[in-house]
C-alpha cells in the first residue's frame, strides 16, 4: 500500500546516512481510512548522527529519550531512535531504563497498541508489520501486544486506550481492556496534567475523525472500566443517585454522560461537572437543592491546582457556569432581576444557554425548544447601550470621592448605581449621574 506523504519527507530521507521509517498515527490512519496526522519517524540511530544536512534543522527535544524534531522545508517531523525501556514499579508515565537498539522488532514491542506498530519505509514502499497491527485495523480492534506490560509500564496508556478507542471507533481487545482495568490503580502515579490532557481530548472525541458520539462512549467507557475515581471522583459518586422521575428520566450519571453528548465542544467540561453536587447534596442534607452550588465547589477544588490543574481562568469559567446553571430554571424570576443576572454574567450569557439547552435535552423528558430568555434579554441590553460593567457607567469613582465617600462606600454606590442604570439604561448619562451623587452625598451629611 503507498502511503502518502510530503516531498519534504522522501527529500530528507533520500538526504541522510541510515534509513528513516515512518511510525504511528500516519501509518496507522492510512490504512483505516482516517483524517490525515503528524507523521512521526523512527530509526536506528540518534537524530544528530543521521547526517542531516545543514539546511535541515535538528532541534532535541528530549535527550534522555534520543526524541527530536527535524525541519524539512516548511514541514516538522518528531523523530525517536529504537529504543526499549524499562519502568519502575507503578505506573509512572517515565521510563526508570532507557537502552537504545538498532532493531525495528525491539522498538515496535515497547509501543502501546499494534495498530501504532507499524513501519513504512516510503523510498522501497514497504511496510513493516511485526505483531498484526494491520489485521486489527481491518477488524477495528485496539489491540496491545504484551497487555500486562504495556498497562504495568505506563498507567497513562490506561486513558490513551479508551481516548483511542473512542477517537477511532475501535472496538478493544478482551484480552487488553482485562489488563487495563486490573491496572487502574496505577493512574494514581501520573501527573494531573497529563490526566487532564487525555480527558480533554476525550470529551471532544468526535471531533477528531468524525466518529458520531465519541464522546460519550468515552465518559461510558470510562465509567465501565473503573478510572472515573483517579480522574474526577465525584463522577463515580453519580451512579445510581436517582432524580425526580417527573423531571428526569436518568439517574445522575446517566443524565451527566447525556448532558456531555447534547453539549457542543466548547462547554463539555462544565457539562460534566454540572451536577456533580447532586450526591453530595443527597448524602449531606437528603435533596439536591443548592446543588449547583456545591458543584462549583467542586469544580474548583478538582479542576483546580489541587485537581487537574486547569488555569486559573478555565476553573473559574466552569464554576461559574456549573453556579448559575440552575438559575431562573421556573422561569418565574422578574425582568429586572434577569436584566442584572444576564448583565453580571455578560461574558458567559451564551456558553450558559448552551450548557442550560445540553442539560434540559439530557433529561429524557419531552421539552420544547425555543430562544432562552437570557438570550432574549442579552440582545436587548445590547439594544438598549445599557451598561454591564462599572467601566461604561458615565461617571467613575473619582466622581464619587468628590462628594466626600471613601474606603469600600465607594464601590458600594458605584455597584447600585450600575444596578440602576442596567434596569434603566436611560439612566446612564453625566447629568443623571451626577445629580444622583449629590442627593446620597446630601442625604449621609458629605
Amino acid at each position: 500500500m503507498k502511503i502518502d506523504v510530503p516531498k519534504s519527507l522522501i527529500d530528507l530521507i533520500k538526504s541522510v546516512k541510515f534509513p528513516v521509517y515512518v511510525v504511528g498515527g500516519c501509518v496507522r490512519n492510512s490504512f483505516a481510512g482516517l483524517g490525515k496526522t503528524d507523521i512521526d519517524l523512527a530509526g536506528p540511530i540518534a537524530a544528530t548522527a543521521l547526517g542531516i544536512e545543514p539546511e535541515r534543522r535538528v532541534r532535541p527535544v528530549n535527550y534522555r529519550l534520543g526524541t527530536a524534531v527535524i525541519k524539512s522545508g516548511r514541514d516538522e517531523y518528531e523523530y525517536t531512535p529504537f529504543r526499549t525501556e524499562n519502568y519502575a514499579p507503578g505506573g509512572g508515565h517515565t521510563p526508570a531504563e532507557v537502552y537504545f537498539t538498532t532493531d525495528m522488532r525491539a522498538d515496535a514491542a515497547r509501543r502501546d497498541f499494534t495498530c501504532n506498530s507499524i513501519y513504512y519505509d516510503p523510498l522501497k514502499d514497504e511496510i513493516y508489520d511485526f505483531y498484526n497491527g494491520i489485521a486489527d485495523i481491518e477488524k477495528h480492534i485496539l489491540r496491545a501486544h504484551n497487555p500486562k506490560l504495556v498497562f504495568a509500564s505506563d498507567g497513562l496508556r490506561i486513558l490513551r486506550l479508551v481516548r483511542l478507542a473512542c477517537e477511532l471507533g475501535f472496538k478493544i481487545d478482551g484480552e487488553t481492556a482485562k489488563a487495563a482495568m486490573a491496572r487502574a490503580e496505577y493512574l494514581k502515579d501520573i501527573s494531573p496534567e497529563r490526566k487532564r490532557e487525555e480527558l480533554n481530548r476525550i470529551l471532544v472525541a468526535d471531533t477528531k475523525y468524525g466518529v458520531e458520539n465519541a464522546h460519550y462512549r468515552g465518559m461510558k467507557l470510562i465509567e465501565r472500566m473503573g478510572l472515573w475515581q483517579y480522574i474526577i471522583p465525584e463522577v463515580a459518586d453519580c451512579a445510581g443517585v436517582e432524580q425526580n422521575p417527573k423531571y428526569h428520566k436518568f439517574d445522575v450519571m446517566e443524565h451527566t454522560f447525556r448532558t456531555v453528548l447534547a453539549a457542543p465542544p466548547k462547554v463539555r467540561l462544565p457539562a460534566l461537572m454540572h451536577d456533580l453536587g447532586k450526591p453530595y447534596c443527597v448524602r449531606n442534607y437528603g435533596n439536591m437543592h443548592g446543588h449547583e452550588a456545591a458543584g462549583a465547589n467542586i469544580a474548583r477544588f478538582r479542576l483546580g491546582n489541587t485537581g487537574l490543574r486547569y488555569s486559573n481562568d478555565k476553573v473559574e469559567w466552569v464554576a461559574r457556569l456549573v453556579g448559575a446553571h440552575m438559575y431562573d430554571m421556573a422561569g418565574t424570576t422578574s425582568e429586572a432581576k434577569i436584566r442584572l443576572f444576564v448583565a453580571e454574567n455578560f461574558d458567559i450569557i451564551d456558553d450558559l444557554v448552551d450548557l442550560i439547552a445540553a442539560d434540559t435535552a439530557a433529561t429524557g423528558m419531552p421539552h420544547e425548544e425555543t430562544e432562552h430568555r437570557f438570550l432574549r434579554v442579552k440582545w436587548q441590553l445590547i439594544e438598549e447601550n445599557a451598561p454591564t460593567s462599572l467601566a461604561d457607567l458615565e461617571i467613575d469613582g473619582e466622581d464619587v470621592t468628590a462628594r466626600g465617600f471613601s474606603g469600600e462606600r465607594v464601590g458600594e454606590i458605584l455597584k447600585e448605581l450600575l444596578r440602576t442604570c442596567i434596569i434603566d439604561p436611560r439612566l446612564n448619562n453625566a447629568e443623571w449621574l451626577h445629580a444622583r451623587l449629590d442627593r446620597m452625598a446630601q442625604k449621609e451629611g458629605k
